[in-house]
C-alpha cells in the first residue's frame, strides 16, 4: 500500500476512535468522521471507506454488530485495470479476479480471509471492515471488558516501548483487565502434545496442527477428505483463553488485538462465536491510542505481564508452535520421535499439504502460517516480520515458566473448568 494511502487508512481510524470516545450513537460518528475526513479524496470514496472503518460494506444504518463479509473492493479507490497489481500476485488461492468493468473482485469461495491482499494493494482499494468503534461502546456499555494481546504484540508498537506499558495503556483505555492470549497457547500447547502421542499410538502417520491460522485451516478443507482425522480439532488460543475467561467471569466481554484479520471471521464462525465479541488489529489499537492521546513510552508501569511461558509467547512467528507442542511432548514422553515440517506463508503450506495428499511428506508434525513470518508478518501488523519475532523472542526469555506444561496459571484454570469449557472445534 501506497504510503499516503496508509496515512489515509489510519487517518480514518484515528477519526473514527475519536468519534466514538464522545458519541454514543454509531450513525453520528459516521457524520462527525465524514465531516472531519477532508476533501483528500472523493466524496464517494470517503463514504466507502469510513463505513468500512465502521464495520460495514453496506449503506443504511451503521451496525452495532459487525458480520461477514470482512474483506472487499472500495470500487471509487482503484484505478487498475489488469492483473498485474499487487493484489491478484500477492493472492495465492487466486481469489482476486476481473468483474465485467474489468475491476477486482473478491470470490468469496475462494478467499481464505489472510488479508494480504488489502496491504498489497498500491491504492489501499481492498480493504477489512473494523470494530473500533464497537469495541469503544463495549468498554463504555459494560464494565468488565477484557483486552487479550496475540503473542505478536511484543515489540509492535516501539523499541521503547514495554509490553507492561501496553497492557497499562490499555487499562487507561477502560478495558477491565488484559491478559496474554499466549496462556491459551500454553493450555493448546499441551493439548495437541497429548493428543499427538495418542495418534502415534494408534498408528497415525501424522498430525496437523492448524490452531492458530485461520487462512491455514480453510486451506487444508481443500484437501478433504485425504486428511479428514489428521488435523488436530483444538480451537485457537485466541478461543481457548476467551472461554476461559468468561468461564471464570460469567459478565466478561472480551476484545482480542493481534496482527491478523482473518481472526475477524474465525471469531464470527458460529461455533466459535461465544468467545470473542470484538477483534482489533495493532494497526486499529495504535490509532486508539492516538485518538485518546496516550503516548505508551511515557507510561509508568502499573502491572507486570506474568501470564505466559516462554513457549506460549513463541506462537508469535513461525515455527514457534511446533517448537512449544514438541517440548511438552518430549516432557510427556521424552523417546517420542517428532519430525515437524512447518509452512512458512501460504505457498509453502500448500506444497506441504500437497505432499500430504500424495503420500510423499517426510515428517509426522505439521505446523501451517499462512503469513511469512507467521503471525508477526500479519496484515495489521506495526512493524517488520524479523523485528517482530526478534522482540517475541525477547519477551519469551523473560518469562519465569519455560515449558507450557510447567504454567501453573493454566494448569490452574484448566482442571478449574475443564468440564465446561471446550477446547475442540467443528472446523475441519
Amino acid at each position: 500500500m501506497r504510503e499516503d494511502k496508509l496515512k489515509l487508512r489510519r487517518k480514518i481510524y484515528r477519526l473514527v476512535a475519536e468519534h466514538a470516545k464522545k458519541l454514543d450513537n454509531l450513525q453520528d460518528v459516521y457524520s462527525a468522521v465524514m465531516d472531519s475526513v477532508g476533501e483528500d479524496i472523493s466524496r464517494a470514496e470517503a463514504e466507502a471507506r469510513v463505513r468500512a472503518a465502521l464495520g460495514t460494506f453496506e449503506k443504511g444504518e451503521i451496525p452495532k454488530e459487525v458480520d461477514f463479509p470482512f474483506i472487499s473492493v472500495i470500487e471509487k479507490a482503484c484505478d487498475r485495470k489488469d492483473e498485474n497489481c499487487g493484489c491478484h500476485m500477492s493472492c495465492e488461492p487466486g481469489a482476486i479476479r476481473m468483474d465485467e468493468k474489468g475491476k477486482p473482485a473478491i470470490d468469496i469461495d475462494k478467499c481464505l480471509s489472510c488479508g494480504l491482499c488489502i496491504i498489497a494493494c498500491p491504492e489501499g482499494a481492498i480493504t477489512d471492515k473494523t470494530e473500533i468503534a464497537q469495541t469503544i461502546d463495549l468498554i463504555k456499555k459494560h464494565k468488565r471488558v477484557y483486552a487479550v494481546l496475540a503473542p505478536a504484540f511484543a515489540g509492535q508498537f516501539g523499541p521503547d516501548v514495554s509490553e507492561e506499558q501496553i497492557k497499562t495503556a490499555l487499562l487507561m483505555l477502560g478495558f477491565y483487565d488484559v491478559l496474554e492470549v499466549a496462556l491459551g497457547a500454553d493450555m493448546i500447547t499441551v493439548k495437541e502434545a497429548e493428543e499427538f502421542l495418542r495418534r502415534m499410538d494408534r498408528g497415525d502417520k501424522f498430525m496437523i496442527t492448524s490452531c492458530c491460522c485461520p487462512p491455514f485451516v480453510r486451506m487444508a478443507k481443500g484437501y478433504r477428505p485425504k486428511i479428514a482425522g489428521l488435523v488436530s480439532d483444538s480451537v485457537s488460543p485466541m478461543v481457548a483463553i476467551a472461554r476461559f475467561i468468561k468461564a471464570e467471569d460469567e459478565n466478561a466481554k472480551v476484545v482480542f488485538i493481534g496482527p491478523c484479520i482473518a481472526k475477524k471471521t474465525e471469531a464470527k464462525l458460529p461455533e466459535l462465536k461465544d468467545a470473542v465479541d470484538c477483534v482489533l488489529t495493532f494497526e486499529e489499537l495504535s490509532a486508539i491510542f492516538e485518538a485518546y492521546k496516550i503516548e505508551l513510552e511515557k507510561l509508568e508501569v502499573k502491572m507486570p505481564m506474568t501470564d505466559a511461558s516462554h513457549d506460549g509467547r513463541i506462537y508469535g512467528h513461525t515455527g514457534g508452535v511446533s517448537t512449544a507442542i514438541i517440548t511438552s511432548i518430549k516432557s510427556l514422553r521424552p523417546n517420542t520421535k517428532v519430525n515437524a515440517r512447518h509452512g512458512n506463508g501460504i505457498k509453502e503450506c500448500k506444497q506441504i499439504l500437497d505432499a500430504v495428499e500424495l503420500g510423499t511428506l517426510e515428517a509426522n508434525f505439521v505446523e501451517g502460517m499462512a503469513c511469512i513470518g507467521g503471525c508477526v508478518g500479519g496484515p495489521g501488523k506495526l512493524v517488520d516480520p524479523e523485528e517482530g519475532a526478534r522482540a517475541v523472542d525477547e519477551f519469551a526469555q523473560k518469562s519465569g515458566v519455560k515449558e507450557a506444561v510447567a504454567n501453573n496459571a493454566a494448569n490452574i484454570l484448566f482442571r478449574k473448568y475443564k468440564d465446561r469449557v471446550k477446547l475442540e472445534s467443528l472446523k475441519m
